[in-house]
Formats: structure tokens, sequence, C-alpha cells
């Protein structure tokens, strides 16, 4: 019965570290995105001014 208990913590903290890694690569990501897309809108706003 414990290795059961055992087997099915297991799965629950590798699912909670596959989850919290993908939420951080996200987050990371929208974060380079918009840096992205604040240093380049003074350029885009000139191009797209004329």
């Amino acid at each position: 019965m414990l290795y059961y208990l055992g087997m099915v913590m297991a799965v629950v903290g590798a699912g909670a570290l596959i989850g919290a890694l993908t939420y951080v690569s996200l987050l990371i990501t929208v974060l380079i995105m918009s840096m992205f897309a604040f240093t380049a809108a003074p350029i885009l706003d000139k191009i797209f001014k004329e």
C-alpha cells in the first residue's frame, strides 16, 4: 500500500515539475517577445507614419 502511495506522489511531483517548467518557459518567452515589441515600436511608427 505504501508503494502505491509513493508512486502516486512521484507522478504528482513529476507533473507539477513539468507544469512549472512549462509555465516559466512561456513566461520568459512572453517577456522576450514584449521586449522586442517595445524596442521595435518607434521604428515601426516611423515606417507606418508615412
